[in-house]
Parts: structure tokens; C-alpha cells; sequence
């Protein structure tokens, strides 16, 4: 995929549900994908930030996990974060694990 196209965030995974579709209004669109993508990204952080590691977005089509020694892996999609979390935190993660998500759901809302 072209930068361009990153960018707009033309590239979807069944996680990105928050595509409005108007197309009188592409621009709102974008705005509205892009508030729902940060605050995704938000949920995600409180769930790997217990683990040392931080998830930004990247191109706003991927995601990008880093460690505390600066080592950082792309997650396509989802899916790949887990994964990803595992290698670089060195834990077995079971995201549907209550012991996962706790700590999570205490964290203060952000977004």
C-alpha cells in the first residue's frame, strides 16, 4: 500500500468498525476513524502497559509495540499484537484472560 493511502487510512481490518461511510462527507470520515483508532490504541496501551511495553499507532495502519529497551515490532493488525506483546515482554499473554484484563479495567479512562 502507498503512503498516501496509509495516511487516509484506506486499509481495514474488522477492528476499524468505525468507518462512517458518508461519502458527501469523506473528510468527517477520516476525523471520525482516526478519533476511534486513538482511543483503541488507548485500550490497548492500558492492556500492555502492565507488561513494559507501549503501542503507538503506525502510518495509522499498523500498530507499533515497543519494550523498555527501545526494541519496537509492527502489528498489522490486531491480531498480531499478542503475539508480538508475548516476544517482546518475554510473558504468555491470554487476552481473554481476567488476570490480563483487570489491571485494564482499573486504569484511568483516557481519550
Amino acid at each position: 500500500m502507498c503512503e498516501v493511502c496509509a495516511i487516509f487510512g484506506a486499509g481495514e481490518h474488522w477492528s476499524d468498525f468505525a468507518r462512517q461511510r458518508d461519502e458527501r462527507f469523506p473528510f468527517e470520515d477520516i476525523l471520525h476513524y482516526r478519533a476511534e483508532r486513538r482511543r483503541r490504541i488507548a485500550m490497548l496501551n492500558a492492556l500492555v502497559g502492565p507488561l513494559g511495553l507501549v503501542c503507538e499507532d503506525w502510518d495509522g495502519e499498523a500498530l507499533a509495540l515497543t519494550d523498555a529497551r527501545g526494541r519496537t515490532k509492527i502489528a498489522p493488525t490486531l491480531g498480531d499484537v499478542w503475539p508480538i506483546a508475548e516476544s517482546l515482554s518475554g510473558r504468555g499473554i491470554d487476552p481473554l484472560s481476567e488476570d490480563f484484563i483487570a489491571p485494564a479495567r482499573e486504569a484511568p479512562a483516557h481519550g
